[in-house]
């Protein structure tokens, strides 16, 4: 099972996959018989001057079928090669914060404990005591929500200089030590500071984003914010923090605040903890568990990577398994294009044995002959890659090439347009070399037929 695909089968399910074989099946075992059938012995014979092998409404049976594999691996690979490159687009997107050699440590508080801010409180500094105290730690940041799992959203009262904005803003809990773990940088004021607890002055930090949006020619750093569900007093701004992905790569970058995560206690959080050296990463994970168990040792801790936590993101798991899913279909597509003209190419061969034989009795060199073959292939593949071509820029419109957004999921095609030259046009080198490629044996037999074998075929 791929992740982020889930599939049952069922009863009815299989009915109609068994349903359709049958019906594909006798469909193109009548098609056959009724051309047979309809077939009048004078047109027999007049088909029978080129080859009685078949005859020329079965040749273009033939050729037009394999026009339309190649039409519908074209679709195919169209469709993967640019799910593939968004896919590889997203994973090199520039995320804003960096999770190399940073592991993390989850938890949820159980409702019956822990139950005060005060508690709670007390927990995190225990906890992150405990892990700066460990070896090959160089900082430790908590936040309740981290890089790829999204945030809360709240209602914001928002001071500018002009005037006083209201909207739903996102918003995230976090240490003191939580930018410099992540090595986000702040652009102006301070980060937050272990004084800002409890019983302090009530602060924030916000992104860059809502920097441009709410003050565009000011500094936000003095102002104040305020939640429109709570009767506590407003926050004042302490500083602007760089933009960073939230919750998905390619996700578009959103107003962000940022609470001291002392002043707020969450009921779960997570510690991202940055080590020294990447020699330290394995040793570190290995022990990191039996580290803090002594904080509590009824506390299930989720241990995990930041890389892993980017592997894991919404985005690239849904877009993982509609690759391999694109890919299968790919390549049977090109296994039916290599059959298709492999086999129709051989079959033309072989009724066309004495159509050869007399132009090599005339002084058609084998080159020639093999010239001849190699060139009705590239007819049908071209006259396939060309519907193909067509079908593809019609059918990946249905790919958005726009952000689902934070409110939903989805696929979407991220800096690639839907008519990428380079997608289409290596889908169609593919597809000719393929098909070029399978033609090349058959021709190569027609060029090494011997004439006076051929003059007597038939």
């Amino acid at each position: 099972m791929l992740p982020g695909l889930y599939l049952q089968v069922d009863t009815r399910v299989f009915a109609v996959m068994l349903g359709i074989s049958l019906l594909s099946a006798l469909t193109f075992g009548i098609i056959p018989a009724l051309q047979a059938s309809r077939t009048s012995a004078s047109e027999n014979l007049k088909d029978g001057a080129s080859s009685l092998a078949g005859g020329r409404r079965s040749r273009q049976l033939r050729k037009s079928l394999v026009a339309g594999q190649v039409a519908l691996g074209m679709v195919l690979l169209v469709g993967f090669g640019l799910l593939l490159r968004s896919f590889l687009n997203v994973e090199s997107s520039h995320i804003g914060y960096d999770p190399r050699e940073v592991l993390t440590a989850s938890i949820r508080l159980s409702p019956m404990h822990y139950t005060s801010l005060t508690d709670r409180g007390r927990l995190m500094e225990v906890a992150m005591e405990r892990m700066r105290s460990m070896p090959g730690v160089q900082s430790v940041g908590i936040a309740d929500s981290l890089p790829m799992q999204g945030a809360e959203s709240t209602g914001l009262k928002i001071e500018t200089p002009t005037s006083t904005h209201v909207d739903e803003i996102f918003f995230v809990s976090v240490s003191p030590e939580y930018f410099a773990t992540l090595k986000v940088p702040m652009l102006s004021g301070r980060s937050f500071l272990e004084a800002d607890g409890p019983g302090a002055s009530l602060v924030a930090i916000v992104n860059q984003t809502f920097a441009k949006r709410y003050f565009p020619s000011a500094n936000p750093v003095g102002y104040h914010i305020a939640f429109t569900d709570s009767s506590e007093i407003p926050r004042e701004i302490v500083g602007v923090v760089s933009d960073f992905r939230q919750r998905n790569p390619e996700e578009d970058l959103r107003p962000m605040v940022y609470l001291p995560v002392f002043q707020t206690a969450p009921p779960q959080w997570s510690m991202a903890v940055r080590v020294r050296t990447a020699n330290d990463v394995a040793s570190l994970a290995m022990k990191i568990r039996d580290w803090i168990r002594p904080v509590d040792p009824q506390l299930d801790w989720q241990l995990a990577s930041m890389e892993l936590q980017i592997h894991d993101s919404e985005s690239l798991t849904l877009r993982r398994p509609m690759i391999v899913l694109l890919a299968s279909f790919g390549t049977l597509a090109i296994v039916l294009v290599v059959v298709g003209v492999f086999g129709v190419t051989a079959h033309s061969v072989a009724e066309r044995t004495r159509e050869i034989g007399i132009r090599m009795a005339l002084g058609a060199a084998r080159g020639e002959i093999a010239i001849l073959v190699l060139r009705e292939s590239l007819i049908v593949g071209s006259l396939g890659l060309a519907i193909g071509t067509l079908c593809a820029v019609v059918t990946t419109h249905v790919l958005p090439t726009e952000g689902i957004g934070w409110s939903g999921s989805g696929i979407f095609l991220y800096r690639v347009s839907r008519t990428d030259s380079l997608t289409y046009f290596a889908a169609a080198v593919l597809l000719t070399s393929i098909a070029m490629a399978a033609s090349y044996f058959p021709s190569r037999r027609a060029a090494k037929v011997d004439p006076m074998v051929a003059l007597r075929h038939e």
